[in-house]
Order: C-alpha cells, then structure tokens, then sequence
C-alpha cells in the first residue's frame, strides 16, 4: 500500500484528473480523501453541513478519478473539532480546565453531536461508493479539556477524586511554575486517581469511536475503517496517549481495520529509528498497520527517503501514508530521465539528483501545477528540490 492523505485544495487548484494521474503514476493505491474538515464542512453535497464549495461535489470528482485509476478512496472525517456544529450549538464546545469552551473542539461526549456525525456518515455511505472512512481526531485534543461539570461527574462515577486530581492537574499546568509532569508521573507510578481519569477519558473516546464504527459496519459492511492515531499510542509508556488523548491503541484495535500512526519524524525531532519503534508499536496490536510519514514542511526529499527506507524494513506493514497531496513535490525517475511535478503554490527554482556516480544541481523553473521533463547526467537515487532558499519535500516514484 502506498497512501497519501490529501485535502480538497489539490482537486480545486489542479483539477481531478491531474492530482490523481499523478498519484496514479506514482503507485498511489489509496487516498484518504478529507470529507469533513475541522470546519465542520463537507466535501460533498448533503443537506446535514454547509459544503467546502458552493455547488461543487469535489468528492464524486475524488471518487470517478481514484476509481477510474483503480485507486481505493477513503472518506476522511475529522471527527472532534466541527466549528459549524460548534457555532449552531455551543453548548457542545469541550471544556478547558480553566478557561470554559474557548475554541471549536466539540465534546465527543456531547449526545447531539455524536448523532449528528452518525447521520452525516450514514447519508455518506448511502450515496458515495467510498471504498473506506477514516476517522482522525477520534480523541481529546490534551488533558486541559474536558473539564465541564458533566466530564468532572463522569471522571468521579468512575472512582476519580477530583480534588487529587485538581491539585495534580494545577502542579501540571497552572501558576507560575507548573512543572509539566506530575499527573503524568503519578499515571506512571500508579498513582489510583490519574490511573482512574486515564480510564474515563479512553471509555470516553471507544464510546464515541464505537458509535461511528456502528454505523459504518452498518451501512457498509465491505468498507475499511481506519484511525489515524498519534504516535505516543504506540509506545510502552501510555501516560501521554491515555491521559493525553484518551486514544489507546488496544481499545482501538477491536473497531477498526486499519491503523495509521502519524509518525511524523520532523514534528517530533525525531529519527528514522523512532518512525521504525512506531510502526512496531503499533502493528503489535494486532491491525494492519500502514505508518504514515512526513511529507510536508519541514521535510525534505532525504528525510522522506530515510523514512521510506526505514519503514520498508520493518516486518509485517501493510505499507506507507504520505501526509500529505499537494505539500510535496513528485519526481518521476527514469534512468537519466526525471519528470517533476510541482503541486505547491511557489515555483520550483532547481534541484538536485545524487547517486553513485555523484552529484548535480539543475537550476530549471517549475511553476506552481506545472510539470517539466529534464535529461540527467546519470540515473539518480536521491531528489531533492529548492523553492528559492527553501528545500522542499519530494517523493521520488521510479519508473520502468
């Protein structure tokens, strides 16, 4: 499997069949494509949300270019942050600890919500061939939300003290000089109360992954479903995920068919060694696991080939997500022959090719949804690409 999470901004930019031509020709067999945004609103026409674009299906044009390529397409849905639902019903809004419902992230406990997105799916399904969904966000965002009175009386039947819990919680985060650690240590040191508030918090996102797996187990028993998860689920240290996010991986594993940690390696600070420890994490768990990489700002056409390389020996994975279409420029190797496509919104302004035979630097133009096809001294292992004085990512795909 190669994947590539894309947004509805490649196919209003470039056109349909030219964003999914070149994922085609790249060996790109699934995308998952965002449907619904942080927004709260839909990449395709149903009456429950406003659309991303006025009149325009953007994703029946995902659907007949990825089908007409013999690419699956996943129905992407970012499940807990809905400013349009935010605004209709503010009441949803997930607490803060101490500054109440100050931005658009909805509460995954909030029973008006969680039936809205059951019926924004169902509608989905019932119209759209998507061969999967994908749920991201299915999570608390951090510790410091989900504090209203209705969590607080969820954490208590669950055995929470909350006053422990609150004089933890302000050693963590508040006053002068919070030190960033102490309910994660306590969790750690199996502390009852952190352990019990790690509990509530994971029961209150399965609870609310398992109300939007019914429905698409329901409508559409032959459709993927898959998570994208953050990486610190993966590890054998669970304190951030669980008391964190809430979203452990184990609880996860009985819902889903496919899991996506994002191991962003340059998000993180990290090597291609941790990409490997997070991929292993959390294939551990028993689910198809395809670990998607960085591929956006900040990486660039070598760290995305280290990544590559360092998922592609680890035993056992489905196979790669790139996040994401649009941020990375393609590369089309054919021997000494090399096609750059350029999907960003600056033009190329050279690049550079490495191998054995050493290494050259072209200074050629590629404007911004332009592709360009260049001779080579020699047939190259490594691509990397300049916006100006900015290194750009690439994916190098390899012809024959």
């Amino acid at each position: 499997m190669l994947g590539v999470w894309m947004w509805p901004e490649s196919i209003r930019l470039r056109g349909a069949d030219a964003v999914f031509e070149a994922c085609g020709r790249a060996g790109v067999t699934d995308v998952f494509f965002l449907t619904k945004g942080l927004a709260g609103t839909a990449a395709f026409l149903t009456e429950l949300t406003p659309p991303m674009e006025p009149g325009r299906d953007m994703l029946r044009e995902a659907l007949d270019a990825a089908h007409g390529r013999n690419m699956r397409l996943h129905a992407w849905f970012t499940s807990a942050s809905d400013g349009h639902y935010k605004k209709e019903h503010p009441e949803s809004g997930l607490f803060h600890y101490k500054n109440g419902r100050n931005r658009d992230i909805v509460s995954i406990t909030h029973p008006g919500y969680i039936a809205y997105m059951r019926s924004v799916l169902s509608d989905m399904l019932r119209r759209y061939d998507v061969d999967g969904v994908h749920l991201d966000y299915i999570r608390y965002n951090h510790l410091i939300y989900g504090w209203s009175e209705q969590d607080q009386a969820r954490y208590a039947a669950e055995g929470v003290n909350l006053s422990r819990v609150r004089r933890l919680m302000d050693q963590t985060f508040c006053g002068d000089s919070p030190d960033g650690e102490a309910i994660f240590d306590a969790f750690r040191n199996g502390d009852p109360d952190a352990v019990l508030l790690a509990r509530a918090r994971r029961k209150d996102v399965n609870a609310f992954a398992a109300a939007l797996a019914e429905v698409v187990r329901g409508e559409r028993s032959d459709a993927t479903l898959s998570a994208a998860l953050m990486p610190e689920g993966a590890y054998d240290d669970l304190a951030f995920a669980d008391l964190h996010y809430g979203q452990n991986y184990r609880d996860l594993s009985a819902l889903m068919d496919l899991f996506l940690p994002m191991a962003y390696s340059g998000a993180y600070g990290q090597d291609p060694e941790w990409v490997r420890r997070v991929a292993r994490g959390t294939a551990r768990c028993g689910v198809a696991t395809a670990v998607g990489l960085h591929a956006y700002e900040g990486a660039t056409g070598v760290t995305l080939r280290r990544d590559l390389d360092a998922a592609e020996k680890e035993p056992g994975l489905k196979g790669v997500c790139l996040f994401r279409e649009g941020a990375f420029v393609w590369a089309f190797a054919d021997g000494r022959r090399l096609t750059l496509e350029n999907p960003l919104a600056e033009p190329v302004t050279g690049f550079a090719v490495g191998g054995p035979d050493g290494r050259a630097f072209v200074s050629a133009r590629v404007e911004p949804g332009a592709r360009r096809d260049f001779p080579l001294p020699f047939a190259p292992d490594a691509v990397q690409a300049y916006t100006g004085e900015n290194e750009a990512c690439v994916f190098t795909a390899r012809e024959t």
